[in-house]
């Protein structure tokens, strides 16, 4: 066994360092998105990698509809997110089919007919379809109508202005609104209309001006009670580059004659330093009674191996002073589109794929908590692969050590010169002289491998006050006591013994530190 020591001590420390640096990604990867809510849980796949309607029941299930080829299956979920059923259509499918599914009754629009469930064309030439909790709303020759999914009869709503092809639904707790937006120039103009049994009644009117260079790329608006809110996306180009998104919210009340004014939002990165970047898929909603935004956006994330940046879902909340609070609801290091609130404690989202993309849920509901505690076959693969990279960035630390090492090659060299075949002889002074001028080095040159950003990277047990100065003497005591092993045992000399100690000395420190150095 002592004739091992001198390369068992040194192996112990190295694969413990590795040993924790697996466990540190495993904990990176598995990281919840924020206290008290879950990480991801995989729910199903789809084939399309665009809105998906989801239903609330009265008893507190969720009824999910997944797409796949020339096939629609509605999924059946409990409150804990466990399928208790599940029901087919076989309908005509791709990534621009609309469904309406209410119990059994199914309605469909291929981006140009709009059928029921057997295949027979209920309404022709519909340039849109909105499929709501009970009712369809679909526009028609610049005419917005309400097709009753009861009996099939269509009732014309309102005429749209010349050009005007889209509106934006909302589906309220009594009541059913619309919007209308309009953009000319930088004059955006905005209508709010209430859905009567007479048609449509315009409850609010306004415009805003935006930039001269900006053009509106998606809009969204919420009403509550008489409350009422505006969400613009705005996109500018740039003369190089991706174009550069902006997003403006106003707030106001039905009724109100004072003219809203659109505040621009920058959302704070929660889990980082700095802000959000590329916020997209953005909502709005009032949530117990506070205004709130749901986004996916690129920001801080230590799932990854190197960028530390990935597209997750986040929510915004804007209280009453105007402040924003940024909240991450997943964190992943695969793209993130299309999330969507369920209810107050859930939200989902796609998870893109090669071939098919995965739909997934988060929550602060514990029993999902616990459940999407448990460690994938993805997770270990992830942590894997970036405990592989981490043990990359160890190899060019390396490099930057032979500051340390070089010193004592140096003198052993120098001393090879003076004294010649008299140092294979045991001169014990000529071995810690050594080893002193290479702890030397680690000091005088401590700052050049301890950097600061390696203490900001590095997790907390290689963190607390004088930690760099400890392990290099600890780690030096192990190469000490593993190098004298081999003068009894091995009969080295002084020579090999200095050079041992300090290559033994560097991989321990960089074992541990090294995957934090950049």
């Amino acid at each position: 066994m002592r004739k091992q020591l001198f390369w068992i001590l040194p192996s112990i420390i190295i694969i413990t360092g590795i040993f924790l640096m697996f466990n540190q990604s495993i904990t990176d990867v598995t990281e919840q998105p924020e206290a008290n809510w879950s990480r991801g849980l995989e729910i199903g796949t789809t084939t399309v990698d665009k809105t998906f309607p989801v239903q609330e029941t009265p008893g507190g299930n969720f009824i999910i509809q997944t797409y796949e080829q020339d096939k629609l299956r509605a999924q059946i979920f409990n409150h804990e997110f466990k399928q208790i059923n599940e029901k087919t259509y076989d309908i005509p499918l791709d990534k621009w089919t609309r469904v309406f599914l209410n119990h059994d009754q199914l309605i469909y629009h291929d981006y140009n007919d709009i059928y029921d469930q057997d295949g027979d064309v209920i309404v022709s030439n519909a340039k849109r379809f909105y499929p709501l909790g009970s009712t369809i709303l679909y526009i028609k020759e610049n005419n917005l109508y309400e097709l009753n999914p009861d009996d099939l009869s269509s009732t014309k709503i309102v005429e749209l202005n010349k050009g005007m092809e889209d509106i934006i639904p909302f589906q309220g707790k009594k009541q059913l609104y619309f919007m209308t937006e309009q953009s000319l120039n930088n004059d955006v103009k905005l209508n709010i209309y209430e859905l009567t049994d007479n048609g449509a009644k315009r409850v609010y009117s306004t415009s805003f001006q935006i930039d001269a260079m900006q053009t509106v790329e998606d809009t969204d608006f919420a009403v509550r009670d008489s409350n009422l809110a505006f969400m613009l996306e705005t996109v500018q180009k740039q003369s190089q580059g991706s174009p550069e998104s902006y997003t403006y919210v106003a707030k106001t009340s039905i009724g109100s004659n004072r003219e809203p004014s659109l505040k621009p939002l920058t959302f704070p990165d929660p889990a980082g330093e700095g802000s959000l970047s590329e916020p997209n898929d953005i909502t709005i909603s009032y949530q117990n009674e506070t205004l709130q935004l749901l986004f996916s956006a690129n920001g801080f994330t230590e799932t990854t191996y190197q960028e530390n940046q990935a597209f997750n879902v986040y929510t915004a909340t804007i209280t009453d002073n105007g402040e924003i609070q940024s909240a991450r609801k997943s964190n992943t290091a695969k793209g993130t589109v299309d999330p969507k609130r369920l209810n107050n404690s859930t939200v989902m989202w796609l998870e893109q794929g090669s071939e098919r993309n995965n739909i997934l849920i988060s929550s602060s509901n514990p029993a999902v908590i616990d459940k999407a505690s448990t460690l994938s076959q993805d997770d270990w693969l992830r942590a894997l692969g970036k405990t592989f990279g981490m043990l990359a960035k160890v190899l060019i630390t390396i490099l930057a050590t032979t500051i340390w090492f070089i010193w004592p090659v140096v003198f052993v060299v120098l001393m090879y010169v003076v004294k010649g075949r008299k140092l294979d002889e045991d001169i014990s002074w000529f071995f810690y002289t050594g080893i002193v001028i290479y702890m030397l080095a680690t000091f005088i040159f401590h700052d050049i491998i301890f950097i600061d950003g390696m203490f900001a990277r590095a997790p907390d047990y290689l963190t607390f006050t004088g930690s760099s100065y400890i392990y290099t003497l600890f780690f030096a005591l192990i190469a000490f006591i593993a190098t004298q092993s081999t003068k009894a045992t091995h009969d080295w000399h002084a020579p090999a013994r200095i050079i041992y100690f300090a290559g033994a000395h560097i991989l321990m420190l960089v074992a541990y530190f090294g995957p934090y150095y950049f």
